[in-house]
């Protein structure tokens, strides 16, 4: 991005620290895109029957097709929380409009945090006007720290895109770090483009470009009762429009799965704890649904990840995962590489001294697994973590 250049035409953010999980802290956790026009929406939310009120909110709201913006805290997941909890995210949201002059319910409300705590409305309702008052198109990133929770780093990403009507610009950012687990994956994700996109095109790009991006990362297994993914289009007035050409089609879709799947890689990269990023590739599975099984299994297997973490190229642990995942294939078939290391050749260990080889491919902050089931021409490939001492630690006391 030029000096001085916006990272995207029609919206502009502000963040401020409201002290939401603890009074007086100074960390930016509560945060405001708007658009300077209507703009077009499309969203994906929890697959968790447990779903926070924000997320009731946000599967209403997004039928409308338009949005205005996205109020986000973090500190406070407002989960399990009753009509209360409803009633206290509406509110905020009716408050927010009131100060910009629009519609309520085109404001979407997204949180996350502890689950099970009211949110501290008094002190959240004090930093309105002062989140009102700081909305700036250059300030993204104060967005993008302010939805952290246990992450390390902010997890944003800008591309662009060229369509027949010009060039557009997308912008996205999310949060994750643990509770990650694929059926809706477990972050929050705000993606905003200078494009106008209609509604049900929007929609159809951001199911595929999930499947293949927050559906295929895990860290730990579990899903969380917040997750939501929301695409923002076309929020300026000047805005072009994405034309009906399947070129321009295939334009906007291939910028919008290179932005999701570059978000989840930086969840993965992020995860509590993680000292390595592993890609369980799985091939020659009966079907996309069986590989996906296989490759989740082995992804979010203890004893596999113990093994990641600890360098040790333990094949049995990997191989008794595949068998456990419901899917039928000939074991005396199977093959698995680690790297480009083969380790198990037609269901037999190979023969030659494949260890020290292996060792060296696990040593690295980033490795692959591959097995080959040889029961069909389906695959699939599922990004995962190693299993530390540190993941305990963070979540043994993330409530203090």
């Amino acid at each position: 991005m030029k000096q001085g250049e916006q990272p995207i035409r029609g919206f502009k953010f502000s963040a401020v620290a409201a002290g939401i999980k603890k009074p007086g802290t100074t960390k930016l956790d509560f945060g405001l895109i708007v658009s300077e026009a209507p703009a077009t929406i499309a969203g994906l939310t929890t697959t968790n029957l447990v779903f926070a009120a924000p997320v009731a909110i946000t599967r209403e709201r997004v039928t409308k097709g338009i949005s205005r913006g996205v109020l986000v805290n973090s500190g406070n997941a407002n989960a399990y929380t009753g009509e209360g909890g409803v009633r206290d995210a509406l509110n905020l949201t009716r408050e927010v409009a009131e100060a910009l002059v629009i519609e309520a319910d085109l404001i979407i409300p997204m949180s996350t945090g502890v689950i099970g705590n009211p949110l501290p409305v008094d002190r959240m309702r004090a930093a309105i006007p002062g989140l009102v008052r700081g909305l700036d198109p250059y300030r993204h990133m104060d967005v993008a720290h302010a939805m952290m929770t246990t992450d390390t780093r902010p997890k944003t990403v800008q591309l662009d895109g060229v369509a027949s009507a010009g060039n557009f610009k997308m912008l996205g950012m999310c949060k994750g770090s643990g509770m990650i687990a694929p059926n809706m994956a477990t972050m929050l994700a705000v993606i905003l483009t200078d494009i106008k996109v209609e509604p049900s095109f929007l929609r159809e790009c951001l199911i595929d470009a999930n499947e293949a991006s927050f559906n295929s990362v895990t860290v730990d297994g579990d899903t969380s009762t917040n997750d939501t993914v929301i695409v923002l289009s076309g929020g300026s007035p000047a805005s072009i429009e994405l034309g009906p050409t399947l070129a321009d089609r295939e334009a906007f879709r291939s910028v919008l799965n290179r932005a999701c799947s570059d978000l989840a890689r930086q969840i993965v990269l992020d995860g509590e704890g993680a000292t390595k990023v592993v890609e369980i590739r799985v091939s020659g599975a009966p079907d996309s649904d069986a590989a996906f099984r296989v490759a989740r299994t082995i992804a979010e297997s203890p004893l596999v990840k113990t093994a990641f973490h600890g360098e040790d190229p333990n094949w049995g642990r990997i191989i008794c995962a595949a068998g456990r995942a419901g899917v039928t294939f000939d074991p005396e078939r199977i093959d698995l590489y680690i790297g480009d290391v083969p380790i198990v050749k037609n269901g037999l260990l190979v023969p030659e001294d494949w260890e020290p080889s292996a060792h060296k491919v696990m040593s690295s902050k980033e490795f692959t697994v591959v097995v080959d089931l040889k029961s069909g021409s389906a695959e699939a490939l599922i990004l995962t973590t190693d299993l530390s001492e540190e993941y305990v630690t963070i979540n043994a006391d993330y409530r203090s």
